[in-house]
């Protein structure tokens, strides 16, 4: 935003009037910085965290946008915290409260997002939607958005897609759109709401699809939000925006009977007169880029269609089929007009977003399924997920991993694909498993109806133990036995060596209803800081002669030994809602991380922490980052900040010994990013086993009366 103040808009004042005018005076004020010095070498690091001496009292740099090196990859989502103040290439926020919370929001939806701006460009977005997101703000309303989405399934279902119905990469988008509203309910207590309007009717006959096709895709997607309680995400159809009444009750034959006049309905209310795509796409750079897209995945789509087999008897069949698909494209852009129309109408003043790369003038790109850096992006829709040993997500195409992976299905049908490898194989005890977002897998018993489930200790340790370093935190649910207790501990001895505490081998973590500054946080209903196991774990150096290295002054050399896994059984839940387990991933953590930061640059930071009460200790020349003893990948140690403010019992103060003090902001706010951070619902009887190199952990807080209880062992 820019150094002028702006007055609260009047419910008077045209919004999209309002915004031309912000872009404006932005694009006057960028051109003013330019006759004085940078603010910063945008390149370098801040290390000293220097701020301008023209910036007003309180206001700090945004924290970094883009992955490093990923221009297709999707920027950094981090939750703001309410002491900083977002800025927008050095331009100054403004001191108006709604202002700043939109700011914030804003720089959410943009870390989530496709822009095609250069690093050193300023995002136009933030100014052409800062006064609708400010107006919902300074309303006390959940911020709105709509997203032109989840047609149908691409028709190449034999090199693209496994099928006409939604599957895990449908799954994974819709959650991933959830997360994003839950992480701007972090910074604004209103939070916000996407709404997906589902364009297959407007493209469906276009391509060869039927209309009933269409019907069957968009109520699964309907089942997946419910099924997965995601309250952020609803959905409307075309006979939505049209304005006709009691659409909730549609039945699927009397929206087949009418579909072709919805259809046309579309197009004579809201197609624009005189509107050329073909000048469309040369004057304008998102309906360009979006033109584009179509030409690429069309082209493919329509490989095996009736319109490929009938430009192959023509001549020149193969400038035939691409002139057909040019001429297909800019139909499409043309019916997509009339869409946005239709969608502007019905949702006037929302946030649109967009599948497509764009420029936020108009539009705010969002991945669906972010790929990994340098990869291109895909929708569920053109794809099929495949699913890494290391459980990353990957949107492909069926025919580049079908010699690799295996074919998974759900519910008797293709559901996604999945590395090939032997862990999955545990012999006589047959097995399911489900791949949770972001990270994390549960492996479930396969049993006919009225048969006792098989003991959770048939299962192979050893496969059990390398699932766990590959994919933390590993669930077994459905399993017998899991809360007898020395079942229980035998089964520890088989994962590894068991590690013994003061108090035992097999810790109770449940409420010891303790208040005061000695007691131990771990044994509360308090919400704990995010942590790793074996903070305070120190063991002596020992010689080649089992003796004990001594410094110069005579003491003991000691180093820190945190166990290598946690393996815990839920005897006793909380209250839905409450008692959650978070999971940080690194693996995601680096994936996430902003520049300038960098791995190598995280790898020298050395940082220390100063603890009272229980867990009274001064520690310091603790590295930030460490490799994982098995697969070399880089790994978080952190203990997250825990002010007097949040806890009853031990505080902890954090700091960078020989680095800029921001990376305390940086690592905690991306450690509970949605897209890292796994926050994990126990139920009764669970077994979950967790790398603790690999990933960070903590606990929300739950009531005092709740009878929650895990058994905790740690092995290494």
């Amino acid at each position: 935003m820019s150094l002028i103040s702006r007055a609260p808009m009047s419910a008077s004042v045209d919004i999209k009037q309002f915004a031309a005018l912000e872009h404006r005076v932005d694009a006057l004020v960028t051109q003013l910085q330019q006759l004085v010095p940078p603010l910063a070498n945008s390149g370098k690091a801040n290390h000293k965290g220097a701020r301008p001496s023209f910036l007003p009292r309180g206001t700090s740099f945004n924290l970094p946008l883009t992955p490093e090196d990923s221009p297709s990859t999707p920027d950094i989502s981090l939750p703001g915290s309410q002491d900083v103040l977002a800025s927008d290439n050095g331009i100054a926020v403004t001191d108006r409260p709604s202002a700043q919370v939109a700011t914030r929001i804003l720089d959410i939806i943009q870390r989530y997002g496709h822009n095609a701006t250069s690093r050193e460009e300023a995002w136009p977005g933030k100014t052409k939607f800062m006064p609708l997101v400010e107006a919902y703000v300074s309303k006390h309303e959940p911020v709105q958005m709509v997203l032109p989405a989840f047609p149908f399934k691409s028709p190449n279902r034999k090199d693209k897609t496994l099928g006409s119905l939604p599957d895990l990469g449908e799954e994974l988008a819709l959650m991933h759109l959830n997360g994003l509203c839950e992480s701007i309910t972090e910074v604004y207590e209103h939070g916000a709401k996407v709404v997906i309007t589902s364009d297959g009717l407007v493209y469906n006959d276009l391509m060869g699809i039927d209309d009933s096709e269409v019907w069957d895709y968009s109520t699964a997607i309907r089942d997946i939000i419910r099924a997965k309680e995601l309250r952020h995400v609803s959905a409307l159809r075309i006979v939505d925006l049209l304005g006709h009444s009691n659409t909730e009750n549609l039945s699927k034959e009397e929206y087949l009977t009418h579909a072709g006049c919805y259809r046309r309905e579309l197009v004579a209310k809201y197609a624009p007169g005189g509107f050329s795509a073909l000048e469309a796409v040369r004057s304008d750079k998102d309906t360009c880029m979006t033109y584009r897209g179509y030409i690429k995945f069309l082209t493919k789509d329509l490989m095996y269609s009736p319109l490929a087999k009938q430009t192959q008897g023509q001549e020149s069949p193969k400038k035939r089929y691409k002139d057909a698909i040019e001429n297909l494209a800019y139909q499409m852009i043309s019916r997509g007009k009339a869409f946005a129309a239709a969608i502007e109408a019905k949702c006037n003043n929302f946030v649109r977003l967009s599948i497509h790369p764009s420029t936020g003038q108009a539009k705010l790109s969002i991945p669906l399924i972010p790929p990994p850096k340098g990869a291109h992006l895909m929708t569920p829709w053109h794809s099929s997920v495949a699913v890494g040993l290391d459980g990353s997500f990957r949107t492909v195409h069926a025919e580049d991993v079908r010699d690799t992976h295996d074919l998974i299905y759900r519910n008797g049908r293709p559901y996604h694909f999945r590395e090939k490898s032997e862990l999955y194989d545990f012999g006589e005890t047959k097995v399911e498993f489900e791949h949770l977002y972001p990270c994390g897998l549960v492996i479930r018993p396969v049993v006919e109806s009225g048969e006792r489930p098989p003991s959770f200790h048939a299962l192979d340790s050893k496969k059990l133990r390398k699932l766990t370093e590959h994919q933390s935190p590993v669930v077994l649910r459905g399993f017998a036995d899991t809360t007898d207790r020395e079942q229980f501990i035998g089964k520890a001895y088989e994962l590894g060596e068991v590690l013994p505490w003061t108090f035992g081998i097999l810790q109770e973590v449940k409420d010891a209803k303790r208040s005061d500054k000695q007691g131990n946080n771990v044994t509360s209903s308090e919400a704990m800081p995010m942590h790793f196991d074996g903070m305070f774990k120190f063991v002596a150096k020992i010689d080649e002669e089992g003796n004990e290295l001594k410094d110069e002054q005579g003491n003991v050399i000691k180093y820190q030994k945190p166990p290598k896994f946690q393996y815990f059984t839920s005897v006793a839940t909380a209250p839905k809602g409450t008692g959650y387990t978070l999971f940080a991933a690194s693996r995601l953590f680096f994936k996430y991380l902003p520049a300038p930061y960098t791995v190598e640059r995280l790898e020298a930071v050395k940082w220390r922490m100063d603890n009272d009460g229980f867990w009274d200790a001064k520690i310091g020349d603790l590295p930030l980052v460490v490799r994982h003893p098995q697969t070399n990948a880089p790994c978080m140690r952190w203990h997250e900040p825990w002010p007097a403010s949040k806890t009853k019992f031990s505080t902890c103060v954090i700091t960078i010994e020989n680095d800029s003090q921001d990376i305390v902001q940086l690592v905690d706010q991306l450690i509970y990013d949605r897209r890292v951070c796994l926050r994990f619902t126990w139920e009764q009887g669970d077994i979950l086993l967790s790398d603790n190199t690999a990933m960070l952990h903590t606990r929300t807080a739950f009531t005092d009366d709740s009878d929650r209880e895990l058994w905790r062992i740690h092995f290494d």
